[in-house]
């Protein structure tokens, strides 16, 4: 991989192709730098991701961020710097982010060139790459959104299948390798906002221009998974979702588990994460809220999930569309501000009990709760195992309890004679021992708690699984 020139080189360069660019030339980009992390692929089962070199499992824990370029690199240290401290691996972030901001990022560079902007601007990509390079210091994953196509917010829409294949291949070319970069083929790119065929050929440029180094995806509208519309897309690699978005208390009442499962069991199997959904607010909303979503779906066969809040996704206070601010309140002036809400604090938690089981077997399965299923998203019961659905060979039990209420787990279902059961909170990653070496009854009631959402873990006793305290 070529490095970046110096700085007043890259300077001088950049320079030099934007006045080319104005002369009718297409620019030439210098590739970015590579970083430590290892690239990404779908695991041998095609539910999962993997990292490609060592084969150990990855869960997408994202932050969405799409305005990041509204902010300076070193603001944006800062923002990576505490996404690294609360357990994020990935951040989600979409170039040319308009007209919800502006077209150009925090130092006036547009990020696409030429008479019919395909073209890669020199001095936006030197200032991408740097939040690329600055990523994959701090552990994190890049989801790059290659533009928007939402009704009220897209500039996708403005492009033909042709122009967005020129402007695919050159995306892909430039981050071709790059470890730590995902592709997304737009955000909100479904119909009825765009049309397939301008999309798949996004998609399939992408796919192309980065010789298939680099995972590809991408973010439909509400409330739909990408599913729905590229499940036979070769140059998809993984589903996402987008359940009711928004900040108020209808969306934290929307089904977004349901996407997931859906996805699981079409025929076209691919992994698939939860990629936007109920939005916090403000610094004082009930993490309870988030850490619902965050385990209904993946318990129901996610592959990751992203996290989202007002005042990050925009980068306040820099979004500037009026019906955005009516409709997305951030709640705070600053998006310093919410970095470290109580949620943000506790969704980590969540690898912590998936690692310490075996994580590619892990399957939803909703027979395992005979008792005690709830009605809705608020009472909700989501079970997973690992082993073959339909078959007693599971080593393990999870049920995401959402609210107190007494359950019966069908434990049949784990092949051994002892079990050791215990409580995880999934508000401070720690457990608590309720039986070890317990006589396998065959179903086991578990009686109400006394307040918030708990786990329930039931194990083969023999298999010693990790946990904490």
């Amino acid at each position: 991989m070529k490095r970046l020139r110096s700085i007043w080189l890259c300077a001088f360069c950049g320079i030099l192709v934007l006045a080319m660019a104005s002369c009718g030339s297409t620019p030439v980009v210098q590739p970015a730098k590579s970083v430590a992390l290892n690239r990404l692929k779908v695991s041998d089962n095609h539910h999962y991701l993997v990292d490609a070199k060592t084969g150990a499992p990855f869960f997408i824990l994202a932050d969405t961020a799409w305005n990041l370029g509204a902010l300076k690199l070193e603001e944006i240290e800062t923002y990576l710097q505490s996404r690294e401290e609360h357990g994020f691996n990935t951040i989600m972030f979409a170039l040319n982010f308009a007209p919800q901001a502006s077209e150009t990022n925090a130092y006036g560079q547009p990020a696409y060139i030429g008479a019919d902007k395909t073209g890669l601007n020199p001095a936006y990509f030197e200032t991408c790459d740097a939040i690329v390079k600055k990523a994959g210091e701090h552990g994190l994953y890049v989801m790059i959104y290659a533009m928007w196509a939402g009704e009220k917010a897209g500039t996708m829409n403005n492009y033909t299948s042709a122009q967005l294949t020129t402007l695919g291949h050159a995306l892909g070319r430039h981050y071709q390798g790059i470890t730590n970069v995902i592709f997304c083929a737009g955000g909100e790119s479904t119909p009825h906002y765009i049309e397939v065929d301008r999309v798949n050929a996004l998609g399939q440029a992408l796919k192309e221009g980065c010789a298939g180094q680099n995972l590809v995806t991408v973010h439909p509208t509400s409330p739909n998974s990408s599913s729905k519309f590229y499940a036979s897309s070769s140059w998809l690699d993984f589903y996402m979702s987008q359940a009711k978005s928004g900040s108020g208390p209808k969306n934290a009442e929307f089904d977004a588990a349901a996407l997931v499962l859906g996805d699981w069991k079409i025929a076209s199997v691919k992994p698939t994460m939860m990629g936007e959904h109920r939005y916090e607010s403000g610094t004082q909303e009930d993490p309870l809220i988030q850490r619902r979503n965050l385990y209904q779906c993946v318990f129901a066969g996610g592959c990751g999930y992203a996290y989202g809040h007002d005042a990050l996704w925009q980068m306040t206070p820099h979004t500037g569309l009026p019906w955005m601010l009516r409709g997305w309140t951030p709640g705070v002036t600053n998006w310093t501000q919410a970095l470290d809400t109580p949620a943000v604090r506790q969704l980590q938690n969540i690898k912590t009990l998936l690692y310490s089981h075996p994580y590619l077997e892990r399957i939803p399965d909703q027979n395992l709760v005979l008792a005690g299923q709830g009605t809705n998203v608020a009472t909700r019961v989501q079970a997973t195992r690992d082993g073959t659905l339909g078959r007693n060979d599971a080593s393990y039990i999870m049920a995401y309890i959402s609210s107190p209420q007494t359950i019966t787990l069908n434990t049949a279902a784990i092949s051994a004679r002892t079990l050791n059961v215990y409580w995880f909170n999934p508000a401070t990653g720690s457990s608590e021992p309720l039986h070890d070496n317990l006589a396998n009854p065959g179903s086991l009631t578990l009686e109400k708690r006394p307040q918030g959402d708990w786990v329930a873990v039931i194990e083969n006793a023999t298999k010693n699984y990790s946990r904490t305290y």
